[in-house]
This record gives structure tokens, C-alpha cells and sequence, in this order.
């Protein structure tokens, strides 16, 4: 009890400060704990749209200006290939782990492989068109993986 009579914590006690998520523990279980491989997907989806967008920019940009898909555009498409890649690995090892999406495992699993898949395709079509309408492509297809990665965030429960 204090001063006052009221009880409660004092003005000096730290654990009236701390929210309940940090007083539980690291091992408690709960809304608020996320392990790390978690984490990482979410990191991975931001760095996976932010860069599917550059690409889409880059891409529209040699478009605008009347230009096919060059060498270096298609190491920007290897980039964003392997941080999709990355993402499709981190990925299914959640799901080994026994994590499960909000939104079910297969729909999950099937927007990993599109997402994975998207990049690479359009690509490949780039090379079959060799005008300013591949480069329109794969900026297509830049924009279409930053909407599948924000849908995966969703699919997870984010």
C-alpha cells in the first residue's frame, strides 16, 4: 500500500512501466512473441517489394526511353531472383518448423513459387522481345512481385 492508500505500483517501481510482453520472459509464449525466422520473412518481404520496385522503375525507365532489356538489367533481375529465392527457403522452413500462415499452407506456399517465379518469366520473355516492350516486362513484372509480397505479408498474418 502507499503513501495515499490507494495501492499500485510506486512511482519508482519499473515493472508498472514495462509492458507485460517484456515482464513474461523471452521463452513465454503469447501474441506478441515472434521467433526470428519470422522476423527474417518480414524483413525479406520488404527488401524482396522494395527491390521488385526499383527493377520495375529501372525497367520502366529504359521503356520510356525506347530501350530493350540490357546486361545489366538482367542483373537486376538475378537480384531480385535470389532474394526471392531467399524468401521461398525461409519460407518453407517456417513451415517445416511447424509455423502455420493465417491464411492456410497452400495458398502460401503457391504465392512463394509465383513469387519466385515472376521475375525469372518475364525475363525470359524480354529476351524473345528485344524492343522497348520487354523492358515494359519485366517492369510489369516488378510491380507484379511487390503486390505478391505485400499478399504474402497477408497470408502469414502480418
Amino acid at each position: 500500500m502507499s503513501a495515499f492508500g490507494a495501492s499500485g505500483p510506486l512511482p519508482g517501481d519499473e515493472a508498472a512501466r514495462t509492458p507485460a510482453r517484456m515482464l513474461a520472459g523471452a521463452n513465454a509464449a503469447g501474441r506478441f512473441r515472434r521467433n526470428k525466422v519470422a522476423a527474417m520473412l518480414d524483413v525479406l518481404t520488404v527488401v524482396t517489394g522494395v527491390a521488385a520496385l526499383l527493377l520495375g522503375a529501372w525497367c520502366g525507365w529504359a521503356a520510356y526511353r525506347d530501350q530493350p532489356t540490357k546486361d545489366w538489367h538482367f542483373i537486376g533481375m538475378a537480384v531480385v531472383t535470389l532474394l526471392a529465392l531467399v524468401q521461398l527457403i525461409v519460407g518453407i522452413v517456417q513451415l517445416a518448423r511447424g509455423e502455420k500462415p493465417e491464411q492456410g499452407t497452400t495458398i502460401f506456399v503457391a504465392y512463394l513459387l509465383g513469387a519466385f517465379a515472376c521475375v525469372p518469366a518475364a525475363g525470359f520473355l524480354s529476351l524473345g522481345e528485344r524492343s522497348r516492350w520487354g523492358s515494359v516486362t519485366v517492369a510489369a513484372s516488378g510491380v507484379v512481385l511487390a503486390v505478391l509480397e505485400v499478399r504474402l505479408y497477408d497470408i502469414w498474418g502480418g
